[in-house]
């Protein structure tokens, strides 16, 4: 390896570091919401989105206004800042799927899917308030919604 190609790489890895912990030091948010059925989704789904990084707040409002009808917002944990400090985009989202065959339509199994897997960054009472919002918004855009009957398997 050349002199400047090792100058180069160790600059590079220097400049990560950097970014690295000016990420754990930004104010990143978690956002829940129902993401928007059209073209490109036509599943209904739970979207979480979390920031990586921080931009101009209204480009942030645009941009998930594209993506999900936006319910409950939270800060992120430290722990979550450090996984945003390895991303290369912007925003990363999961999703719940309504019509998983875990679920089977069921909006209450989607929502303690949720909630299970928030439970080691959110306390009780943050997992309940997003349950609830998220529960209210559907409930409002569904009101012909009945709870489908769900047989558990059998172990």
């Amino acid at each position: 390896m050349s002199n400047l190609n090792f100058k180069l790489a160790a600059l590079d890895r220097k400049q990560r570091e950097k970014y690295r912990q000016d990420v754990k030091n930004k104010y990143l948010r978690v956002f829940y919401g129902w993401a928007k059925v059209g073209k490109v989704r036509k599943k209904e789904a739970i979207s979480i989105i979390f920031e990586n990084d921080s931009q101009n707040e209204e480009r942030t409002k645009r941009t998930l206004a594209k993506f999900q009808h936006t319910v409950f917002v939270r800060p992120q944990t430290t722990k979550e800042r450090e996984d945003a400090a390895q991303s290369n985009r912007m925003f990363t989202e999961y999703s719940i799927f309504l019509d998983d065959k875990r679920f089977q339509g069921s909006l209450e199994l989607a929502l303690r899917e949720n909630s299970q897997a928030d439970e080691n960054h959110v306390s009780e009472e943050v997992r309940e308030d997003i349950a609830n919002a998220l529960r209210e918004y559907y409930l409002q855009n569904h009101p012909d919604y009945k709870e489908p009957v769900v047989q558990l398997p059998l172990f």
